[in-house]
């Protein structure tokens, strides 16, 4: 309530000038406006908290159910031996971190499961992929919501479109390439590949840490489309269809736009085929590919780039657990197919907690730069903890050199595509400063020389820079 009248000579004032409403209390007490929360069942905050935290209540209480309606199988499963390497209980421990880390980071929970069971624990790589996109569908799927809680930014259009390449390579890869991949090439190619990706962005980091970044792919291509706007391309002024400079100055940013749009989605589409090809083998890889595309050629923020990408992870995650259930790539033997679902059943539990505190770590307390450091770190022991274990020198050959080969080819390749890949992003922003730099030029020249010759020549060269960056 506000302040009440109490001057009867106001009140009749306030009347006679029209202020007074006829459903206002006879006492003459001035009523307040209407907040912002007024019909809300619960705050902005509280929502967001709910949001968060509702998922993995729901799934917590559910499994609790479950397993006190048999606690001696349920729980007992734990400590059960496996068919490989050890107890159950094992993977337990391991997804506590393994989940911190898939929420934390673009490194999803599979990127950390399958190196764990393959090398140490001595699972199938078929098992631990499944396992991966299994307990994916449920940790990851939780860290999304969290994401989605925090309002943390993240790359829709990436996700959009790396998801339609995903569901191409994840059904290539489990008919076509998993069935026929050796386990030990399956281990040693998906730690090559991404120490690889690691070695590129310590590379970026290092030779130029306070680099600009960027929001989205999006914004970063309307960004260098921003330093070029307004000036044609050398095909365009020599045309001369228009007499309008301002016509054609706007066709030309509009073919530029429509161009760069076009490159963006046919880049993230190819990514998420190759991500998906990556987790038909091994469970995830997806995440990681549209990290290092937005960080290394987009230089989006690693801010932005993670959350991105585990969104993105657990749609392909839920995918792959969809696909794997209606048999495509082959059923596993009896075995092996109770072994994944007595993994997830003990694993659940942690990953529905870890994965979205994770989450809420990395959007609240981690700098991009810790982040990229976090990766640094993962990936250099993945890579180290796979030659110590599988130790492709000593395998009796044909396949002893053969993985040899193919691992320091992955390596080689993988960490030359990544710096190329850093390099072409470095050049669209070379492109872009060159730009703008020349259209201060044409500006300053278009005040101070009435001869409108230089201008045209510093117009034409930047146009030829823009033709050269859409290609």
């Amino acid at each position: 309530q506000g302040p009440r009248i109490t001057h009867s000579s106001k009140m009749t004032t306030d009347m006679r000038r029209g202020h007074a409403s006829s459903s206002a209390p006879a006492t003459g007490t001035v009523t307040a406006a209407a907040g912002p929360n007024e019909g809300r069942w619960f705050s902005p905050r509280v929502s967001s908290l709910l949001l968060r935290i509702l998922p993995s209540l729901f799934v917590e209480i559910g499994w609790w159910t479950y397993a006190l309606l048999d606690t001696s199988t349920r729980l007992g499963r734990f400590a059960e031996p496996t068919p490989y390497v050890g107890q159950y209980y094992y993977m337990t421990l391991a997804m506590v971190l393994g989940s911190l880390v898939a929420g934390a980071t673009s490194e999803g929970g599979g990127a950390v499961a399958f190196p764990i069971m393959t090398l140490l624990l001595g699972c199938p790589p078929p098992v631990a992929r499944d396992f991966s996109f299994a307990i994916q569908s449920f940790g990851m799927t939780c860290a999304s919501i969290t994401i989605l809680g925090l309002r943390a930014p993240i790359d829709t259009g990436a996700i959009v479109w790396s998801s339609l390449g995903g569901v191409v390579g994840l059904a290539s890869g489990l008919v076509w390439i998993a069935p026929h991949l050796p386990p030990a090439y399956a281990k040693m190619l998906f730690v090559s590949v991404w120490a690889a990706f690691a070695a590129a962005l310590w590379r970026l980091n290092r030779s130029d840490p306070n680099r600009r970044v960027y929001g989205s792919s999006k914004e970063s291509d309307e960004t260098l489309l921003g330093m070029h706007e307004g000036t044609p391309t050398k095909d365009e002024e020599g045309e001369g269809t228009s007499d309008d400079p301002t016509q054609a100055k706007s066709t030309s940013t509009s073919a530029a736009s429509f161009s760069l749009r076009r490159k963006r989605r046919f880049i993230l589409v190819i990514t998420g085929i190759f991500g998906g090809l990556t987790s038909a083998i091994s469970g995830s890889g997806i995440d990681m590919a549209a990290f290092s595309v937005l960080t290394l050629y987009y230089r989006v923020n690693e801010k932005v780039a993670t959350p991105t990408s585990v969104l993105l992870m657990a749609i392909n995650a839920v995918l792959g657990m969809v696909f794997r259930l209606a048999g495509l790539g082959g059923r596993l033997p009896v075995t092996d197919a109770n072994a994944v679902w007595n993994f997830v059943a003990v694993c659940v539990p942690v990953v529905v907690i870890g994965a979205p505190t994770g989450a809420t770590i990395s959007a609240r307390f981690l700098t991009r730069r810790s982040i990229a450091r976090l990766l640094y770190f993962l990936d250099a022991v993945q890579f180290l903890t796979a030659l110590a274990v599988v130790r492709p020198w000593g395998k009796p050959s044909p396949h002893g050199w053969g993985i040899c080969v193919t691992s320091a080819a992955a390596l080689i390749l993988g960490s030359a595509f990544f710096f190329k890949l850093g390099d072409w992003g470095e050049c669209r922003d070379d492109w872009g400063k060159s730009a703008k730099r020349e259209k201060e030029i044409v500006e300053v020249a278009a005040g101070n020389d009435p001869e409108e010759g230089s201008s045209d020549i510093v117009e034409t060269s930047v146009g030829v820079s823009l033709s050269t960056a859409t290609k």
